[in-house]
């Protein structure tokens, strides 16, 4: 039997760790004197301390370590509890790096901020066109790819020559985190039957819209949205519908995100 200090020189374990192992029943010791009240341990317990240090290690919390040394060791059991923890880090580690990529595109956008004002915008007036279109609600806008796959499958199996205006179209009346009410279209010169998600419908046309072209990542977009509220402010306009997205270059036909083009639409009227 070991003494608690000896036990923690062996097991590498803190004695305030191993006495708190001990009040919440996860890992108590093989005998406590009466008397004096001192913990004892034998050597056949470090196997299952050990167990109790690799679960902590994999990120399992002590209630939840402690559910699972209740049961009977079943490495099957351990594999299907280690798999499932696999998967919360991997998208733990994916959230994580979505947050360093919003950081980083902050950074470069605070370093930009002055430069971000020699965006032009230009006023155009945008005739109505038809177009193939599915709207749906996506989990955020880096999902909007999904949509874009989609129409195209439609236009493919239905030999469609779409022109190479394809708009994005965002019906929320603000940004969203998630949940966002996104609609695709592409234009075409062909009446097509609709499908349950696709439909053909008339794109209206728009008197005064204000566009800006963005070159570069698509998570910098942020720097352009903010140069037409500024130009809108300076000019006494305002919005009067959803924003439009046209995608002239990115990952489909570009491997460096520098030269992404992307053309924001604002429809606007002045204010009154």
């Amino acid at each position: 039997m070991f003494k608690i200090g000896d036990f923690s020189r062996l097991t590498r374990v803190s004695i305030r760790m191993l006495r708190h192992y001990d009040e919440i029943g996860l890992f108590k010791p093989q005998l406590i004197d009466n008397f004096t009240g001192y913990r004892f341990y034998s050597a056949d317990q470090i196997p299952r301390l050990n167990r109790v240090l690799v679960l902590k290690e994999m990120g399992f919390s002590l209630s939840g370590i402690s559910g699972i040394m209740e049961r009977e060791w079943d490495p099957q059991l351990l594999l299907i509890l280690l798999q499932k923890r696999k998967s919360e880090i991997s998208e733990t580690i994916e959230k994580e790096n979505e947050k360093l990529l919003r950081v980083e595109t902050l950074i470069r956008f605070i370093g930009k901020e002055d430069s971000n004002m020699n965006y032009e915008i230009a006023l155009k007036s945008i005739p109505a066109c038809m177009v193939v279109s599915l709207r749906d609600i996506i989990p955020a806008y880096n999902a909007e790819g999904r949509l874009w796959g989609e129409l195209q499958e439609f236009a493919d199996k239905n030999g469609l020559k779409c022109s190479a205006t394809s708009y994005a179209i965002y019906h929320d009346p603000g940004y969203k985190e998630s949940d966002v009410d996104v609609e695709v279209t592409m234009c075409v010169n062909v009446a097509v039957a609709d499908s349950e998600r696709i439909k053909l419908r008339e794109l209206e046309a728009v008197q005064e819209m204000a566009v800006v072209m963005h070159q570069g990542p698509f998570e910098q977009l942020t720097g352009a949205y903010h140069a037409l509220g500024v130009w809108m402010a300076s000019n006494n306009y305002e919005m009067s519908g959803p924003t439009r997205a046209i995608y002239h270059k990115g990952p489909w036909c570009e491997s460096n995100p520098e030269n992404y083009l992307t053309e924001l639409q604002a429809p606007v009227c002045k204010k009154k």
